[in-house]
């Protein structure tokens, strides 16, 4: 039957944002769209998290798909207000162990915490919200972001390489450069300065930035790394 093949498979209200910030940014990195800023975070704050402004975005916009019924949730609804004693989940307890469809009525007239799931009403109370993923990925599809090819050689056909790549990586193999073992840059710059590129010496200068282009970046600021756990 084809109803056996649905997929029925439940996200997490956050692992729905998850996605959807995903296909932002992809389409941000493709051109697609511009960047959104988070009207939520003072301008002099959005440099500190560039990334703040898409999770915040991708909440909108799967709020608002709630909102307007193109996406369905569901959730455990509790009616029962906790007892003054009790430290409830802002002030509801005794949630369902089963999970009740949620209707847009009740998405527009609640207050939606999308951190935690939970969509507090007048009159109760909606945790552990999941949302179908074939849903999600049918309002948001997957944006695939189309791969650089490499550059080619005219006369060759073969991907396009300069006598200084060929050297930099002469220098990992025959200087056993690894993460746990970076050498010593001045020893690196030496063994540079003895190698010829098409018959040309290798200058003090160039030796000097080719040592340091095949070390980590780490290792520039204290000496030779090793042992990296």
């Amino acid at each position: 039957m084809l109803i056996d093949r649905l997929d029925r498979t439940q996200w997490r209200l956050s692992q729905a944002i998850d996605h959807v910030a995903a296909q932002i940014e992809r389409a941000i990195a493709r051109g697609d769209i511009a960047p959104a800023s988070d009207p939520t975070v003072p301008p002099w704050r959005r440099s500190e998290n560039p990334r703040g402004g898409v999770a915040s975005q991708a909440a909108r916009e799967v709020q608002v798909a709630l909102r307007d019924g193109d996406l369905h949730a569901q959730g455990r609804l509790s009616t029962t207000q906790s007892r003054p004693w009790t430290h409830a989940l802002d002030g509801w307890d005794l949630h369902s162990g089963h999970h009740s469809t949620i209707t847009p009525e009740q998405w527009r007239a609640g207050r939606t915490d999308v951190q935690l799931a939970v969509l507090t009403m007048a009159d109760g109370q909606f945790i552990d919200i999941r949302v179908p993923r074939f849903m999600v990925l049918a309002i948001w599809p997957v944006i695939e972001v189309p791969q650089l090819a490499p550059a080619v050689d005219p006369k060759t056909g073969e991907p396009y390489r300069t006598p200084y790549m060929d050297l930099l990586e002469r220098a990992i193999a025959e200087n056993r450069i690894s993460m746990r073992d970076q050498g010593k840059k001045e020893l690196l710059a030496d063994w540079f300065r003895e190698q010829t590129v098409d018959g040309e010496p290798v200058s003090q200068n160039l030796a000097d930035a080719m040592a340091t282009l095949i070390r980590l970046p780490g290792s520039q600021r204290g000496g030779a790394k090793r042992g990296w756990g």
